[in-house]
C-alpha cells in the first residue's frame, strides 16, 4: 500500500526552496539540499515539483500575491480610515494618518524582507518568465496607485499641481529600492523608523495641507538648523 503524503509536505518544500535559493541562489541551488531542508526525500521533492524552477515561481507568485493582497487590504482599511475622520483636518489629522500609514504599511516591509532574496532573484534573472511577471506585477502597481493618487487629489487629499503617475513612481521606487538594499544586509534594520521617515518626506511633498514640521518630523529624527 502506498504511503499517504506527508501533511504540509508541498508547504515544508516550498520554505526548504526559500531558504536554499536565499543562499544559493536559483542557479546554484540544489534539489536534494532543498529536499533536506524540509526533511523529506528528493524522490519526494519530484511528486510535487517537476523542476527547481517551478518550485521558484510558486514562491514568486505566492510572494506578489501577498503584495496584492495587502494593497487591497490597505485600500479598505484606508477608506475605513477616511470615513471615521471626514471633515478633520490640521495637525492632528496628520499625525493620525501618519501613525495610520505606519502601521498598516509595515506589514508590507515585513513581507518584503522574508521575501527579499526572492525579490533579488526576481531582478537578476533577466529575459526569464519571471522577470515578466514582476513585470506585470508593477504595471499593475503602477495603474493602481495612479488611479488612487487621482482619487485622492480630486477628494482635496493631496496636491493637485503633481503628476498622480509621477506620485506613484515615488511611492514604487522607493519602497522597491529598500526592499532591494535588503538583499544585502545581514541584520534585520528598523523597518519602522525608515517608514517613518519615508513617510514625512513624501507628506511634506504630496500633501494639500501641510501641517507643521514638528507635528510630522518622525520621532528620533534630528531637527533642522533653525529649529
Amino acid at each position: 500500500m502506498a504511503r499517504p503524503p506527508r501533511p504540509g509536505l508541498r508547504d515544508a518544500l516550498l520554505e526548504g526552496a526559500r531558504a536554499e535559493f536565499a543562499q544559493r541562489g536559483l542557479e546554484r541551488a540544489r534539489v536534494e539540499d532543498i529536499a533536506r531542508r524540509a526533511g523529506a526525500s528528493k524522490g519526494s521533492f519530484y511528486l510535487h515539483f517537476a523542476t527547481k524552477e517551478d518550485a521558484f515561481a510558486e514562491i514568486a507568485q505566492r510572494f506578489l500575491g501577498a503584495m496584492e493582497d495587502h494593497v487591497r487590504r490597505r485600500q479598505e482599511a484606508e477608506e475605513r480610515f477616511d470615513l471615521a475622520h471626514a471633515g478633520e483636518q490640521g495637525p492632528e489629522l496628520y499625525r493620525l494618518q501618519l501613525e495610520f500609514d505606519c502601521q498598516v504599511d509595515l506589514e508590507l516591509l515585513e513581507t518584503l524582507w522574508r521575501n527579499r532574496h526572492i525579490l533579488s532573484a526576481l531582478d537578476s534573472t533577466g529575459g526569464t518568465p519571471y522577470q515578466r511577471l514582476l513585470a506585470q506585477f508593477r504595471r499593475r502597481m503602477r495603474e493602481f496607485l495612479t488611479a488612487h493618487m487621482a482619487e485622492k487629489q480630486a477628494a482635496g487629499q493631496l496636491r493637485k499641481d503633481l503628476d498622480p503617475a509621477v506620485i506613484a513612481d515615488v511611492l514604487l521606487g522607493g519602497y522597491e529600492d529598500f526592499a532591494r538594499r535588503m538583499a544585502d544586509m545581514r541584520e534585520k534594520p528598523d523597518l519602522e523608523a525608515w517608514l517613518r521617515s519615508f513617510l514625512v518626506i513624501l507628506y511634506e511633498g504630496v500633501l494639500e495641507r501641510p501641517a507643521s514640521e514638528a507635528a510630522l518630523r518622525a520621532p528620533g529624527l534630528p531637527p533642522r538648523q533653525g529649529d
